[in-house]
């Protein structure tokens, strides 16, 4: 049996059509017509690594919006805003009917859970780790030691996700071996590459169960 452990947020989930989804709805919703905003909020989010108590209060001034408001409508909207690619699910299928051991691994708050209920993507893991809840996020080794052990399964096997140092560096400092879901920014210089590159779930299946 092989572990295999996956990121959620641009792994399991595009987050990055997620968050565009969400902050043109936002704009609309609000009555915002400036046509630099989207751009702007897309930059200031980061990729999901910007400070939102930083970049709301920066949005509100800037748009000339209560903060209260934007705040409302992500919550309002934000979960909504998924998509989620239908030949994801099958792809696990596919692992789990290889004697695969799947498990999430996401850092983030406790709301991650509303990402993962929403999608219905949880019945296909063994176990789901949420760095807030657990209290150590990637690439602490010990999140990922806390996630074999809730697979019951050794550290053996696959990390896969889309950042270079908190997935696929944090995973191979545990032993497992790194896949990297490409994204639009290239490989760090002077980290070593990843085990495999992918561009999707099931193309990562496909490759390891051909393997």
């Amino acid at each position: 049996m092989t572990l295999g452990l996956f990121d959620l947020d641009n792994t399991l989930i595009d987050r990055r059509a997620m968050f565009a989804r969400w902050a043109s709805g936002m704009l609309e919703r609000l009555g915002i017509g400036e046509a630099d905003g989207l751009a702007w909020l897309i930059e200031v989010d980061g990729n999901g690594y910007g400070d939102k108590a930083r970049w709301m209060p920066q949005a509100a001034k800037r748009f000339d919006v209560p903060e209260e408001a934007i705040a409302a409508d992500r919550t309002t909207h934000w979960v909504a805003s998924i998509q989620v690619d239908p030949n994801v699910g099958p792809a696990l299928e596919r692992l789990s009917d290889a004697g695969w051991t799947l498990g999430m691994v996401t850092n983030g708050p406790s709301t991650q859970w509303d990402k993962i209920n929403a999608t219905g993507l949880g019945v296909h893991f063994d176990a789901v780790v949420v760095s807030e809840v657990v209290g150590t996020r990637k690439p602490d080794p010990a999140i990922f030691e806390l996630a074999a052990e809730m697979c019951g399964r050794p550290l053996e096997g696959w990390m896969v996700g889309d950042h270079p140092h908190f997935d696929v560096a944090g995973g191979r400092a545990v032993g497992l071996s790194g896949a990297w879901m490409r994204g639009p920014d290239p490989w760090p210089t002077g980290l070593e590459p990843p085990d495999l590159t992918v561009e999707s779930i099931a193309e990562f299946v496909d490759v390891v169960l051909a393997g």
